[in-house]
């Protein structure tokens, strides 16, 4: 609403007179002594007085020619007296009155109540109800120099202006105020000529000869007058060293005495300044941070220009150019890069951005630093961005050497493949780029993604003759873990051919693998070939245990083509070169005396297996083998008590299984028949199903006829499932076998028919264990897991069955593949109580520690894993899973210290997934449990080391600024998460955290 300038306003200060009525002949009366007596108190400004008696004639309400006047009277009482009610005093009246000849006196007194309440905008609005022409002179300049306080006050410049100035030409009341509001605002519009000429006329008035100099030395300092700006500042302090500028003039006088290269003086100023005032200006502490930084106080510097870097503006872009100029002389180039990063993302001042630019990318390459492939996109970006900048030719070099050398090989390979035309140094980088980011796969398991990588390594060409080499084997290495041996074998081959590395690690191991691949495939005279080239080196840089294991293979080839003597002597050179691996060559050696018919030393070597190894995987076939050495030398008494230990000791075992018969055929054999009928009806009812069950019924058979007792032979075996009877066996086989003949010439569909039929008819039948099996496999075949689980648990139901540990494979892992871990667990675990090779035995092991982790099963997570680690032939790839799961678990459970201990051991290596994760969960550990030094440098070598797996290094980035906030370096907790929100592009929590931090960081 415009407001009429002519508009009157009620100063309180200067007690506004109020005119009341003209004189007039009262009569009188009780009521009119208190009318009279009201207005003479109010007519001395005794409104207190007035108000008590005017109040009281109302309230009596006669006569009533007096009661519009007494209430106009005792309203504006309320206004003087500054009553909370006065405005609502003073609308009733105009309520009650609206056409009373005060209306406009009565709004010029509610304007100036809202205008000393400071409710500018209700004052300007109730100013517009006044009529001016109804005012004096006097109070028409009073009321104008309101209106335009009010406007200034609520940032109506233009308005204010406009007042001020009518205000200036038509009185003279207020010229000195005008003229300082007036210069004022100039200054606030950046008009500083006609400010400065206003103020200067100001400065020696009484009012304002104080107030104007802080503005006139700062519009000297625009101008780059500082020796005007430092005489203005000298002269105030000198005449007001208590002034209430003097704070801003120690501002003045330190940017002048910056500009003059007195920085002592103007650290000096600016800190006085700083101290004085509660929230300094942000250009004052920028110039003090200079300062500093000129007077070489590089620590006063950097923590004087962290404080200026609270906005995104051209002064935190200067301000971070030489923070990271200031961390660059304390030698902390981690600091100076993320300060010369958030400098070069600005675009408020270009060279600026170009200088910082190039710095940035300096700090990267000079600390290897490459956490989310800046190492690369750094370069790549300076040369998109400043194609003409001085610095190109040096940066165009850098990148180069980054290609060599980075660890970001991803980054690499993207911006390698965007050059039309590279060099033979590039294309030896991308060469050895391909074969980085093929062993980083290779490293986490992915062997398809990594021979992808190798190939395209090997693709590029020979630029370099040992990468080239070095593919090769991990090329072979790859094939090898997909058991595709042959083409292992061409990759160990060709590294040999190729390598000019020859006292390398790797060309040992690729003899030493290369007779694994031949072993594998039962080449076993080529496999020794290759395993004596390995011993022979016998430079043991894998330690004797590598060596040791080549002996006994050494000696496995030898034993398989018979040449037991050679065989012997290799499996003993292995026990001597590390009794690990003592048990496997103490088997093997009793084994082959028993071929030699030296049964006596047979039974001594596997005595000493047991005694030496009493936890070996191989003691039960010891016993086994124990045993069978007394049956060949004639003695079953011994040969029945080593078989009888055996299957009280593993009862489980296959070999038990096996020991139980030889029980009941020596002591048929001794015609001891009772003896045997017991042992017999014992494999029969311990082992039901298996097919030492079957050849136990049929011996148990030939003992009864014999004996003449075929009926009671009748009764057992109708009594026992699962092994068929005396007159089942022939009904239920010709059903049985037909179906799996079917089988076996792969008619799958025939087949399920066919065995299905069987046992709907014979559902307990010689055959259903196998049956079921069959149907366990066909149902695997076509991908109907259900079936297959439905039949895999029917052959286990029948224990020790020559199916058993298949049929456990089988239902353990597809109820892994379904998640249902808890189902999985206990299967795995039977698995592993009856697994009869060294490889059932781990596939148990493993499938335990997934299910067990995944079932938060964390006790059987660490018994599992720490029996897996006990096994020195473990992949790497499966020790660091058994290490993670063991880790994670404890951490679980709050054992702090083995949780500790495994991470530790995981984040040696970052590339894997695992060692990625551990080594932030042990920077986490660390700063969860206290160790807040330990957290900072783990994670600052973290950040060292990087990682393909950038997640966990964006949480460790999080978790460093949470280090450092504890620490109270909140700055430094900035930098690192703004660092982490330009370089980390993932759309995933992380992005959360850093805005939830920074939040709480402004």
């Amino acid at each position: 609403m415009k407001i009429r300038r002519a508009l009157f306003i009620c100063q309180l200060a200067c007690s506004l007179p109020i005119a009341v009525a003209a004189q007039q002949t009262l009569p009188t009366s009780v009521d009119t002594h208190l009318y009279q007596n009201g207005k003479e108190s109010f007519q001395q400004k005794n409104y207190s007085s007035a108000r008590e008696f005017l109040k009281t004639f109302v309230r009596e309400k006669e006569p009533t020619d007096l009661l519009q006047e007494a209430e106009y009277m005792l309203a504006c009482t309320s206004y003087e007296l500054n009553e909370n009610n006065r405005i609502t005093e003073l609308r009733n009246y105009l309520t009650k009155y609206p056409d009373s000849r005060h209306f406009n006196r009565v709004n010029a007194l509610i304007a100036s109540a809202y205008y000393y309440d400071k409710e500018y905008q209700k004052a300007i609005t109730a100013f517009g109800d006044c009529k001016p022409y109804l005012l004096g002179d006097d109070e028409c300049q009073d009321m104008t120099y309101r209106i335009a306080m009010a406007n200034l006050n609520v940032g109506n410049m233009e308005e204010a202006s406009t007042w001020f100035t009518t205000l200036k030409y038509t009185g003279k009341r207020y010229a000195a105020d005008c003229t300082y509001y007036l210069a004022y605002i100039a200054y606030n519009k950046k008009e500083y000529q006609p400010a400065l000429k206003d103020f200067l006329s100001l400065k020696d008035h009484a009012v304002y000869r104080e107030l104007v100099p802080s503005f006139i030395g700062d519009i000297y300092l625009k101008f780059q007058r500082y020796a005007d700006a430092k005489s203005v500042a000298e002269q105030y302090l000198s005449q007001y060293p208590n002034g209430v500028k003097k704070y801003e003039i120690q501002r003045i006088l330190g940017e002048s005495y910056y500009n003059t290269g007195e920085y002592n003086k103007a650290v000096e100023a600016f800190s006085i300044y700083r101290t004085g005032v509660k929230n300094p200006a942000r250009e004052a502490l920028y110039l003090l941070g200079l300062s500093y930084y000129e007077l070489n106080v590089y620590s006063q510097a950097a923590q004087t220009l962290g404080e200026v870097v609270t906005e995104k503006d051209a002064l935190s872009q200067n301000a971070y150019l030489h923070l990271g100029f200031s961390y660059l002389q304390m030698l902390d180039k981690n600091k100076a890069r993320m300060a010369f990063e958030q400098a070069s993302t600005a675009n408020f001042d270009l060279k600026v951005k170009e200088k910082a630019f190039y710095n940035y990318a300096l700090c990267i390459h000079e600390t290897s630093y490459s956490a989310f492939g800046e190492s690369v996109t750094v370069f790549e970006r300076f040369l998109n961005e400043f194609p003409n900048s001085t610095y190109s030719e040096k940066v165009s070099d850098y990148l180069v050497e980054v290609y060599m050398n980075t660890k970001s090989y991803d980054a690499a390979l993207k911006s390698i493949e965007k050059i039309s035309r590279p060099s033979n140094r590039i294309l030896e980088a991308k060469q050895n780029v391909l074969f980085q980011l093929g062993t980083q796969r290779f490293t986490n398991a992915d062997f398809d993604a990594a021979l992808s990588y190798f190939d395209r390594s090997l693709k590029v060409g020979q630029y370099n003759a040992q990468t080239k080499a070095d593919t090769y084997y991990w090329w072979g290495e790859s094939h090898y873990r997909q058991s595709d041996f042959e083409l292992a074998a061409q990759g160990y081959q060709s590294y040999l051919q190729y390598t000019q590395n020859k006292n390398a690690e790797m060309y040992d191991l690729a003899h030493y693998n290369l007779g694994y691949t031949f072993f594998k495939q039962k080449k076993y005279a080529t496999a020794l070939t290759w395993f004596l080239k390995y011993a022979s080196l016998q430079r043991g840089e894998n330690g004797m245990t590598v060596v040791a294991d080549a002996y006994n293979r050494i000696g496995d080839c030898y034993f398989y083509n018979r040449e037991f003597t050679a065989a012997r002597q290799s499996y003993g050179k292995a026990e001597g070169m590390d009794s690990s691996m003592g048990d496997y060559s103490l088997y093997q050696e009793g084994f082959i005396a028993g071929l030699q018919k030296n049964y006596v030393e047979k039974v001594t070597l596997l005595d000493r297996l047991m005694n030496q190894y009493p936890s070996s995987q191989y003691v039960d076939d010891a016993l086994y083998e124990k045993g069978r050495a007394y049956v060949l030398n004639g003695n079953n008494q011994q040969a029945i008590g080593a078989f009888k230990e055996l299957v009280d000791r593993f009862p489980t075992s296959s070999m038990s299984r096996k020991g139980a018969s030889e029980i009941g055929l020596l002591y048929y054999q001794d015609d001891k028949f009772n003896e045997a009928i017991e042992a017999y009806k014992k494999v029969i009812s311990t082992y039901s199903g298996s097919e030492e069950a079957r050849l136990a019924l049929r011996d148990l058979k030939s003992i009864y006829i014999d004996l003449n007792k075929v009926d009671e032979y009748v009764a057992f075996a109708k009594s026992v499932s699962g092994v068929g009877s005396f007159d089942a066996a022939e009904q239920d086989s010709i059903t049985y076998l037909a179906a799996e003949k079917v089988y076996m010439k792969g008619n799958l569909q025939k087949a399920k028919e066919g065995f299905t039929s069987y046992l709907q008819n014979f559902p307990t039948g010689s055959f259903s264990v196998n049956a079921h099996f069959y149907l366990c496999s066909i149902f695997m075949g076509e991908k109907n897991s259900e079936a297959a689980l439905l039949h895999s648990a029917k052959v286990i139901e029948t224990p020790d069955n020559q199916f058993s540990e298949e049929a456990m494979i089988i239902r353990a892992d597809l109820l892994a593949e379904a998640k249902r871990y808890q189902e999985a667990l206990p299967v795995y675990q039977l698995l592993k109580g009856k697994a009869s090779s060294p490889e059932n035995l781990l596939h148990a092991q493993t499938g335990i520690l997934r299910s067990a982790y995944f079932a938060v099963d964390n006790k059987e997570v660490v018994l599992v894993a720490t029996e897996l680690l006990a096994n020195k032939k473990l992949s790497p790839e499966l020790a660091n899973e058994a290490i993670y799961y063991r880790a994670k678990a404890c951490l679980t459970q709050q054992e702090f210290k083995g949780a500790t201990k495994d991470l530790k051991v995981l984040a040696k290596d970052t590339r894997t997934v695992y060692g990625a994760e551990a080594k932030y969960l042990l920077a986490q550990l660390y700063f969860n449990t206290g160790e807040t030094a330990l957290a900072e440098k783990e994670v600052l070598d973290y950040i060292d080391k990087s990682t393909p797996h950038a997640y966990w290094l964006a949480r460790s980035f999080v978790l460093l600024s949470d280090i450092y906030v504890k620490m109270g370096k909140k700055l430094d907790a900035q930098q690192y998460l703004l660092s982490l929100q330009q370089n980390y592009t993932e759309k995933d929590d992380v992005q959360e955290m850093i805005d939830s931090r920074l939040k709480q960081l402004k």
